[in-house]
């Protein structure tokens, strides 16, 4: 019985601190991280095709620094760095690690842990 409680545990707190991811490229507010792009001289246009969404537990995107990118929702025209047939969103470029949610999102689980520890404790006693 320790013995399945530690596993439990131990495998919880490993996937808690894998689980947190990164993701280089261009912020939205639709809390995506855009990553793949177009370069042109030194300016940057980010294509839609390719994001980062935030997984589950997680609240936000975090960076140290961040600079002023643009999303092509459209086609992007390498040779003139236009977006064309679609819109152009702002954004901010940088390095996003995700934020895990604040710890009163979590109270289910420790309310779930919780009653299996006294199920098993209760059974023991019997």
């Amino acid at each position: 019985m320790k013995l399945l409680c530690i596993f439990l545990v131990t495998m919880l707190i490993s996937l808690i601190a894998f689980a947190q991811g990164s993701a280089s490229g261009c912020l939205l507010p639709d809390n995506k991280v855009y990553t793949s792009y177009t370069e042109l001289a030194g300016l940057k246009l980010y294509s839609s095709s390719s994001s980062a969404s935030l997984s589950s537990n997680y609240c936000s995107w975090t960076s140290a620094s961040t600079v002023p990118c643009s999303v092509c929702f459209g086609t992007i025209n390498a040779v003139g760095l236009l977006c064309v047939g679609g819109t152009t969103v702002n954004g901010r470029e940088g390095i996003f690690t995700m934020v895990e949610c604040d710890l009163d999102d979590q109270t289910w689980l420790f309310g779930a842990a919780a009653s299996l520890f006294g199920i098993f404790l209760i059974r023991k006693k019997e």
